[in-house]
């Protein structure tokens, strides 16, 4: 029984041992923390006290480790203050450079207006750019980003835009001149109608993309004067031109109805009046002035190619050098007076090629000028017809009794006669010059 009892408190002995060592061994490290801390323990404090003293913020080796991964989770919830700050003031660009070349062009447009950018204007985005921006930036006072931020594309549209001279709210006719130059431009496909649409944005936006224009979509006074620059046409009749010239506008207008005077050959302002009142009503730019557009439609409606030109004649004009290509297929080859009844003309080609033109007459009905091919058979410096007993200067028979001469009757009364079947030429100068050119054996096409 004693021997029961040794044992006993020999065992309860054994526990109470390991419960002190293990207790020994939780409390260590706590220990050591407060030895680190230089924070004596408190006296009495029970096992459990000492491992919950670690939650407090801890500073020693293993806090340290702990502490390190805190200011990590905290700098991936909220950014440090100066990098929020940053990412707050970063400015955002209005033309970034992956702009598309039209954006870029207008750019680099409006950067060389202000003396920025002294290279081609070519819609690339490249180092030139980023410097031209921070050099306007810097002369302009602003914020020295280096992009074109809004504030910096406000100061530059406003430095480089200029008047407009022709807004939506345009009369008519000005529109119809905005349209006929747009035209002629080739960006404006439509009718010349004096409405100012969406089209007529579009082509607007178009040119001055094509011309390195300012992209303001409107036609301001930079766009208007480039315009009227490409699109002008070379003076064909001017206020100087000769007294026969003026003639012929007069009668063409007249023909068309836009021309209510007198045939005088005098340019005043009654002509210029005509002449813009002939371009507004045409769909044709509007320059008030004669230019090889403008003749070349009025020409062109007021004569048919291959008929005769009335109007070059009752001017006082001779008629128009024919091409190659118009001339009858037996004139293009060797010395030959060809004679066209359909122009009223008589050409002198040499080897296919037009030397001179004249107006002719011919037989009236019943003695009318034979068609063919005939040959000079005769040649007289002066002659009096057998027939008719008037004189015939400067004749090259080719058919019989008919020849090409001089006829002061039809210089004279012009078409309003005719002749007995010859071939009368009218300038004295012209015929004499022929005649000393042609030679006997040289060929005479007569042809309608």
């Amino acid at each position: 029984m004693r021997t029961i009892r040794m044992d006993y408190k020999r065992t309860t002995t054994t526990i109470a041992a390991t419960l002190a060592v293990v207790a020994l061994t939780v409390g260590a490290p706590a220990a050591r923390a407060d030895d680190a801390t230089g924070t004596p323990a408190p006296t009495g404090t029970s096992s459990t006290t000492a491992t919950t003293a670690p939650t407090a913020p801890p500073t020693t080796q293993s806090g340290t480790k702990a502490g390190t991964q805190a200011p990590a989770q905290a700098a991936t919830s909220s950014p440090p203050p100066a990098r929020a700050a940053a990412a707050a003031a970063a400015p955002t660009a209005v033309i970034p450079r992956t702009a598309p070349v039209s954006r870029v062009k207008d750019l680099q447009v409006r950067l060389k207006l202000v003396g920025q950018f002294p290279y081609a204007i070519t819609g690339v985005y490249w180092s030139a750019v980023d410097r031209a921006v921070l050099a306007f930036q810097h002369a302009r006072g602003l914020t020295e980003t280096g992009v074109v931020d809004q504030p910096t594309w406000d100061r530059l549209r406003a430095l480089t835009n200029s008047p407009v001279v022709l807004p939506r709210t345009a009369t008519a006719l000005r529109v119809k001149d905005l349209q006929a130059r747009l035209k002629a431009n080739g960006r404006f496909a439509y009718g010349i109608t004096g409405v100012y649409w969406s089209a007529v944005d579009r082509s607007v936006l178009t040119f001055q993309i094509l011309y390195d224009l300012p992209q303001t979509g409107v036609v301001d006074q930079r766009t208007w004067d480039r315009l009227k620059a490409v699109t002008a046409s070379p003076v064909a009749i001017g206020r100087t031109a000769s007294t026969a010239q003026l003639k012929e506008v007069q009668l063409r207008l007249r023909a068309l109805g836009s021309w209510s005077y007198g045939i005088t050959g005098v340019y005043w302002s009654a002509l210029d009046g005509a002449v813009l009142t002939f371009q507004q009503k045409r769909g044709l730019p509007q320059s008030g002035v004669i230019d090889q557009r403008t003749w070349s439609r009025l020409v062109a409606l007021t004569y048919a190619p291959g008929t005769f030109d009335q109007h070059r004649f009752n001017a006082g004009l001779r008629p128009v050098m024919p091409t190659v290509g118009s001339l009858d297929g037996r004139c293009r080859t060797g010395r030959v007076m060809c004679v066209d009844k359909a122009t009223r003309t008589l050409t002198w080609v040499v080897d296919g090629k037009p030397l001179m033109v004249m107006w002719a007459r011919f037989g009236r009905p019943g003695k009318e000028t034979r068609e063919g091919t005939f040959r000079v058979s005769r040649m007289y410096e002066y002659v009096i017809s057998n027939l008719y007993f008037t004189p015939m200067p400067y004749s090259m028979f080719f058919s019989g009794g008919q020849a090409v001469h001089y006829s002061s009757n039809f210089a004279r009364l012009g078409y309003a006669s005719a002749s007995h079947g010859c071939v009368n030429i009218a300038d004295h100068a012209q015929i004499k010059t022929l005649f000393f050119l042609v030679r006997v054996g040289d060929k005479v096409v007569v042809h309608h």
